[in-house]
């Protein structure tokens, strides 16, 4: 189904590679008269690629890819086969053999075409010019050449497209899964796949056989899911062009997504799914809330496919196919699940894929493969998320001793874990009990433990002020885990604090508070909490600092207001 998708979309994309073509990087023009006479050698400009500078051009490319075989490229290829200049690690027998072929291929190519620009290439060869350039300093063994005749470049010929695209002839007939037609298929699919994190910088392998545990019924290679010539140039091509696109790619860590649809649409997922317009957002979550659509998204297929790589192939995480108007919907129902109050108790920007991954982890390293693929089907289907990222949300929290994370040598408040630990409570909540906010009146113990912890670490704060270590510091992860052991020694700590806040008068309203929370509570703290109130009472932990944090805001307002 994939290299199905992938076809539909090679055959109505305008600009991919000709047949048997593909990106080369080429360091070097050498121009020649069309006598076949050397002009000069142009070194090309624009690209860097390690310490080498040149150029990306179409040009011929071998299918599959060459190893350490001998299989010449027509026309550009790189100083062993053009020269026949000899590497530390090539025997002058093979560089001569390598060279043979290349030429052997330029007057084939001659016969064919009867192109004078090819024959003046061929000349050039034939009248040694490689020999004048094989010991020139300023060229090197790692040069990739391509050729220009007065101005014209023989590759860019459609006479020589034509030839070169019939010059891999397949070595056996099968049945193509992906077109269900009869023909020649590939041992190899012909062009590496360039552009997914973690693979190797020549490219991976969508499709490898190369072990006898992974060949049946005797076939080798590629022939165990045989794919025809043409569809597997197709499929790898317009695999490399989304891949090449930041409109239809979204890396995330070790796992890169692309999408794209069966007709072209103005839709753009990444930015909505990556950088969230919180405009966009309203939209999506009002259409849902309504039971509406957007009218202004056509109702076009969809396909997304999530990749990671191992060592020189490709992994496919996950693959998904819906339609436009079914995806706004999911995408509604996504951002209403992740809707959550900012740190500061004001609305929050919805957070993108890769901050909800991330703050699942110390590091962006540490972040598995299949996190983000999980999220985003999530985002995409409806699917619900699995427990166990609640399980390392909580970890996380645990870690940290509280929903932070370190920037700088400092905590700070990690809302995207928050938002991802309130879209994992509400899912699976019976009671219809909105949690963007504080809720005084929810009606499990545990989320008001969290509301004590932060409501004693306020308390602290107020009597003693900035200290080394707060009750939040030493006591998080014993309270939220098992709060009938820590709970109630911190609250008759508490009271020497409150008694200076009172000899002060600075108690305000921290003795009410404790006694809302307190009554919610109940008559005794709980003495454990499954994972699931673990997350309520870091969810009530998160929603009191908020509340807490707006409301001296607009204290602090309403102070110079009335001052001004």
């Amino acid at each position: 189904m994939i290299l199905r998708r992938l076809v539909e979309l090679a055959e109505r994309l305008p600009d991919l590679p000709p047949t048997g073509y593909q990106p080369g990087f080429i360091t070097k023009i050498v121009r020649l008269r069309s006598d076949g006479s050397l002009l000069d050698v142009v070194p090309t400009t624009g690209e860097k690629r390690g310490k080498r500078e040149g150029l990306t051009m179409m040009v011929p490319r071998e299918m599959p890819q060459r190893t350490s075989e001998t299989r010449p490229r027509l026309l550009c290829d790189n100083a062993n086969y053009v020269l026949e200049k000899t590497r530390k690690k090539d025997t002058p027998e093979k560089v001569a053999q390598r060279h043979a072929a290349y030429r052997a291929l330029l007057e084939e190519c001659v016969q064919h075409t009867s192109d004078p620009s090819v024959k003046a290439v061929l000349q050039w060869v034939d009248h040694g010019g490689p020999e004048a350039l094989r010991d020139d300093p300023k060229i090197a063994e790692d040069d990739e050449f391509a050729f220009e005749v007065d101005g014209v470049r023989p590759v860019d010929l459609k006479s020589v497209r034509d030839f070169w695209a019939n010059q891999s002839p397949a070595e056996h007939r099968g049945v193509c899964i992906a077109t269900g037609r009869s023909g020649p298929i590939v041992a190899r699919m012909p062009a590496p796949i360039k552009g997914i994190p973690g693979g190797q910088p020549s490219g991976t392998a969508l499709i490898s056989v190369n072990n006898p545990s992974g060949c049946s019924y005797g076939l080798e290679a590629a022939y165990n899911s045989p794919i025809g010539v043409k569809t597997a140039e197709q499929a790898s091509n317009a695999l490399n062009w989304l891949l090449s696109d930041d409109r239809h790619r979204l890396p995330i860590g070790r796992t890169v997504f692309v999408y794209w649809t069966r007709e072209p649409v103005e839709f753009d997922l990444w930015n909505l799914l990556h950088q969230p317009d919180p405009a966009h957002v309203g939209r999506l979550i009002s259409a849902v809330r309504r039971g509406g659509t957007l009218p202004q998204i056509d109702d076009s297929d969809f396909y997304v496919l999530a990749l990671s790589a191992y060592v020189s192939r490709v992994v496919v995480r996950d693959y998904l196919e819906t339609t436009l108007q079914r995806l706004q919907l999911c995408l509604g129902r996504w951002f209403a699940l992740l809707d959550l109050v900012s740190n500061n108790g004001v609305p929050s920007n919805p957070p993108g894929l890769f901050a909800l991954s991330a703050s699942l982890y110390r590091e962006v390293a540490d972040m598995a493969p299949d996190i983000p693929a999980i999220l985003l089907r999530s985002a995409i289907t409806g699917a619900p998320l699995p427990e166990r990222l609640l399980a390392l949300a909580i970890r996380r929290n645990q870690s940290m001793q509280g929903p932070f994370y370190e920037l700088n040598k400092r905590r700070r408040i990690s809302e995207p874990r928050m938002a991802l630990i309130k879209a994992l409570i509400q899912q699976n909540q019976k009671e219809d009990i909105p949690l963007e906010a504080l809720a005084t009146i929810h009606p499990d113990p545990a989320y008001h433990c969290g509301r004590l912890l932060a409501a004693l670490d306020r308390i602290q704060r107020a009597a003693l002020g900035d200290i080394n270590a707060t009750v939040v510091d030493k006591f998080y992860g014993s309270a939220c885990a098992s709060p009938g052991s820590v709970l109630g020694a911190l609250l008759n700590n508490a009271q020497s604090h409150l008694a200076k806040l009172r000899k002060d008068n600075r108690d305000y309203f921290h003795q009410l508070l404790l006694e809302e929370i307190l009554s919610a509570i109940g008559p005794s703290f709980p003495r454990t909490l499954s994972l699931h109130r673990q997350g309520l009472f870091a969810l009530g932990f998160y929603h009191q600092k908020a509340h807490d944090r707006a409301q001296a805001t607009a204290n602090k307002t309403a102070k110079e207001g009335a001052t001004a």
